[in-house]
């Protein structure tokens, strides 16, 4: 079976990662922190089954935690 090289997905393959094989859907497995700025994917293909690893882009700006520093949640009095 061939290697394949990390990928390193766009912001739009991010919204929907695809399988390199088959094309169809590929479901995040595990995310793990690489280097500043960037998360290793895990993805298994909903399809083949085939398992790729893909590097993602982060902002850590603008993640879902920015919005608990802005948000309305406040520790109790």
């Amino acid at each position: 079976m061939p290697e394949y090289p990390p990928l390193t997905l766009t912001p739009r393959a991010i919204a929907l990662p695809r399988c390199p094989q088959r094309q169809a859907t590929a479901l995040v497995q595990r995310s793990t922190a690489g280097r500043s700025g960037f998360e290793h994917w895990t993805l298994r293909c909903t399809r083949c089954g085939h398992i790729h690893e893909a590097q993602v882009h982060v902002d850590p700006m603008t993640s879902e935690a920015n919005g608990w520093i802005s948000g309305d949640l406040h520790a109790p009095t």
